[in-house]
């Protein structure tokens, strides 16, 4: 009986001879034998089904532990894999995952695999049995890969397949819901017929992969979503003190503006609360203030660049340059740039950018309000001296008016030929400063000097002029020392004929001397072009044949003048032989229309050649 129990147990065909010679020693009838062998036979198959059933189970109950703890899933769906491919028996089992929006498949896992190739294969959207199975959402099996007409097949699958060695399939797929995530295959290297409990185990793998697959993406979306959500808490929280703080310098500064703080002062504000150097610069990209604790700036053009930058964008705008940083910001007028401020920035620190540039961009917008505060004061006093002068120059004021306001008499004068611009006045009078007064007379600037180098100052002057107003061909000149009003008023009469002058001769861009024109002054009207045409009338025939002939007529009589009329000296500066500087002016008698003897006739010669010496010298620079 017991043997009968054991065969009972034993694999199928196992301890059935055993059973059967026991039989027969113990005379059991031949019918008997089968029935009893037949039993045996059927309960040992049940017996191996529900072990194979049992371990089925098992694994699944412990892929759906390790789904619950689901600490890593890729080590999960390895071992699910793993195990599928141990209970199914086959040669080779794989979990192909969704791999884009397209619908392409790529191999994630595999047990069995022996080509790299197979191991990260991606299968193209609409080939392949994968495609049939995601499509479809049935499995779906062949018993012969290379015959399968089931679905299209690929050149880079079945090279793939054929390195593999595969031939027969079974593949179910992986979804949740109306969602599609994959497929898990089963596969032999030998022709071969799956059965339903095949299908029906790889299908168990399948849902229990399908939900470790959606499990993980959902952790890792509500992972990504909690992640953003403090991402943004943090930067909130970032850039409310940010804020604060930014608002409380800006309170800062407003009450030091009350107070009557400068742009300086403005500055070194923003240093001491920045913790970096912050510097004013003009609308050239000068600094305001130069000092031990100035920093260095960015290039010149560079700074320029981005002051143009930031009047475009309204913000802070950055610049590199090698390893420093800095952050400049455009102080804006009405309708030009007033200037700017730079901070420099070494840290690269984001959070403390993020309290420089707002910060920096609303003291921008203060210091405008100071400039527009100093330069309302500065028209308002530019305007009463400009009064002043004014009246002194017409002669309702007499020179005491000035010297009440400047505490000095006027020692010298310029005229400045700047016409037709907006701010002109105020922009000269900052440019003069305390050195002396300007007034607005007759499309012409007027500076009265009361100290300093008048001729230096005036050149200054006209440059800052020149590069404020874009107009290099600005043109100043300078009087001769004054000792009264009534001097000062002829002075200034003389310069202002003296600018009109120069126009016709091509000079222009330059500070030249009143005194430099003294000897043409009686020789010239008002009319501009009668220098020119005075020249011409007298040296014209000369200028022609030099130029006719390349000769050096008209040199050879400066020459000669300048000897005092002596043809040896004349011989002498120009180094050639007396008889050649005779001949020459023998030449020149012959040109020219007038007698040489003629005292009156010498006088008009002479002033000719000077004049036309002096314009070429003045083109070839001034001051």
């Amino acid at each position: 009986m017991r043997e009968v129990v054991a065969a009972t147990r034993a694999r199928p065909g196992e301890r059935t001879a055993a059973l059967s010679r026991l039989l027969a020693d113990a005379d059991v009838a031949a019918v008997e034998v089968d029935e009893l062998l037949g039993a045996v036979q059927e309960s040992q198959q049940l017996t191996a089904r529900l072990r194979r059933r049992a371990a089925e189970l098992e694994a699944l109950f412990s892929t759906a532990r390790e789904l619950v703890r689901l600490q890593d899933v890729t080590d999960v769906l390895r071992r699910l894999v793993e195990r599928a491919h141990e209970l199914m028996g086959t040669d080779v089992t794989y979990l192909s995952e969704v791999d884009n929006a397209h619908g392409d498949l790529r191999v994630r896992y595999s047990a069995g695999t022996v080509t790299p190739e197979f191991r990260d294969l991606l299968v193209p959207a609409g080939y392949g049995l994968a495609s049939l199975v995601t499509q479809t959402r049935e499995p779906a099996w062949v018993s012969r890969y290379p015959s399968m007409a089931e679905a299209p097949h690929d050149p880079a699958i079945d090279a793939a397949v054929e390195r593999e060695g595969l031939v027969s399939f079974l593949g179910v797929p992986l979804a949740v819901g109306d969602e599609v995530l994959g497929a898990l295959f089963a596969c032999n290297r030998f022709a071969h017929d799956f059965t339903p409990e095949q299908v029906l185990l790889l299908s168990a793998f399948a849902d229990h992969a399908a939900a470790v697959l959606h499990s993980a993406r959902v952790l890792a979306e509500n992972a990504s979503a909690r992640a953003r959500a403090e991402a943004a808490y943090r930067e909130l929280e970032r850039h409310v003190a940010a804020t604060q703080v930014v608002s409380g310098i800006h309170e800062e500064l407003t009450d030091a503006v009350m107070s009557g703080a400068t742009l300086l002062d403005i500055v070194a504000t923003l240093s001491a609360r920045l913790g970096r150097t912050v510097q004013a610069v003009d609308e050239q990209g000068r600094p305001l203030a130069d000092g031990p604790d100035a920093g260095r700036l960015p290039r010149r053009r560079v700074l320029a660049d981005a002051i143009r930058a930031s009047r475009s964008s309204g913000h802070a705008e950055p610049v590199v340059e090698g390893a420093e940083r800095w952050l400049v910001v455009a102080i804006l007028g009405a309708d030009r740039v007033l200037g700017a401020m730079v901070a420099a920035d070494g840290t690269g620190d984001e959070q403390a950018d993020d309290i420089a540039r707002p910060t920096l961009e609303r003291a921008a917008h203060v210091a405008a309000l100071v400039s527009f505060k100093r330069d309302a004061v500065s028209a308002i006093r530019a305007e009463r001296r400009s009064r002043l002068l004014a009246g002194v120059l017409d002669g309702g004021l007499d020179e005491s008016a000035l010297v009440s306001e400047t505490a000095a008499a006027p020692i010298a004068a310029a005229v400045i030929d700047l016409r037709g611009r907006d701010g002109a006045l105020t922009a000269a009078a900052d440019a003069v400063g305390e050195d002396g007064l300007v007034a607005a007379r007759d499309a012409h600037l007027v500076v009265a000097w009361t100290s300093g180098d008048p001729g230096a100052a005036t050149e200054r002057v006209r440059r800052v002029l020149a590069e404020r107003f874009g107009a290099p061909e600005l043109t100043a000149v300078v009087t001769p020392r004054v000792d009264d009003a009534s001097a000062l008023r002829a002075a200034v009469d003389r310069a202002a004929r003296d600018l009109r002058f120069l126009a016709p001769l091509g000079v222009s861009g330059t500070t030249l001397r009143s005194d430099d024109f003294a000897p043409y002054h009686a020789l010239t009207s008002t009319d501009p072009d009668a220098a020119p045409r005075f020249v011409e009338a007298v040296l014209g025939p000369v200028r022609d044949w030099d130029a006719r002939r390349g000769t050096a007529l008209l040199e050879t009589l400066g020459a000669y003048f300048d000897a005092g009329e002596s043809r040896q000296a004349a011989a002498a500066a120009l180094h050639v032989h007396t008889n050649t500087v005779q001949q020459r002016l023998d030449r020149i008698w012959t040109l020219l229309d007038g007698d040489h003897a003629d005292a009156e006739y010498r006088f008009r010669l002479q002033a000719a050649v000077r004049l036309d010496r002096l314009r070429a010298r003045l083109q070839r620079g001034g001051y």
